[in-house]
């Protein structure tokens, strides 16, 4: 049972209830409640949403701004409570820091609470670059649902898991979304990334060799401060191993 929430609004919830009730006598289909300065949390989003569902059947939607980070946890409150529609935009686009993402709530209640929207998963990377590039906008690499690093792989821990079943390191399934997983190699690599990596490459190496060449790859992720790329490991498996080729098995 969830306890009562501090309703913190710069209405008057009463008043607010009166309008709805007026809305809907003069032939409303939808009343839109709006946090445009962002001062609700998850808790008090449902306790409002709740109240005004409790008092009319009207269409209720619920619009988010995110100054505080809350937009997506405050609509998806706000549907829990009985809000039928969901005020969005494609990558959290919106005055000031933004509205609640479309992609995050879609995917959100579909994963969390088995809720379809009828929103297409794997078109959503597709829309969300369209509309950064129409806006001028950049997508952060780490954008929740349509960032490049979403499903990008570094941790040696997390490899050897991901590599042995994904739903070891990751509940989203790339593939909904038309998309897979990536594997960096980097500082933070493990052995199982390297195999896997060596094997892409057909380039045979023994335990001993995979650890020497692990070794170096991660210096050189450190001294140059980033992520080490296919054609480099490669490069290190020759100093490593390419000199006794016949060997390494």
């Amino acid at each position: 049972m969830r306890s009562a929430a501090r309703i913190v609004v710069r209405a008057d919830l009463d008043f607010l209830i009166q309008i709805v009730a007026v809305a809907k006598v003069a032939g409303a289909q939808r009343f839109r409640v709006a946090d445009t300065l962002s001062v609700l949390d998850p808790d008090s989003s449902y306790a409002l949403m709740a109240a005004l569902r409790a008092t009319s059947d009207l269409e209720l939607e619920f619009h988010g701004h995110d100054d505080l980070g809350l937009a997506t946890a405050n609509t998806l409150a706000a549907i829990k409570a009985g809000a039928t529609h969901a005020s969005v935009t494609v990558i959290g686009l919106g005055e000031r820091a933004g509205n609640a993402p479309l992609e995050e709530v879609a995917v959100a209640l579909r994963q969390l609470y088995g809720r379809d929207t009828g929103v297409v998963l794997s078109e959503l990377g597709n829309v969300a670059a369209i509309v950064a590039a129409a806006a001028a906008r950049t997508i952060p690499p780490n954008k929740a649902i349509v960032g490049d690093h979403v499903f990008t792989h570094e941790s040696g821990i997390h490899v050897d898991g991901l590599i042995k079943d994904q739903r070891t390191y990751q509940a989203l399934d790339p593939l909904l979304f038309g998309r897979s997983n990536r594997i960096v190699i980097g500082k933070h690599s493990g052995l199982s990334a390297i195999t896997s990596l060596l094997s892409d490459l057909h380039l045979p190496a023994n335990t001993d060799e995979m650890r020497g060449i692990l070794a170096r790859v991660r210096e050189y992720a450190v001294s140059h401060k980033g992520p080490v790329a296919r054609e480099t490991v490669a490069q290190i498996w020759r100093e490593v191993c390419g000199r006794h080729l016949p060997n390494c098995a």
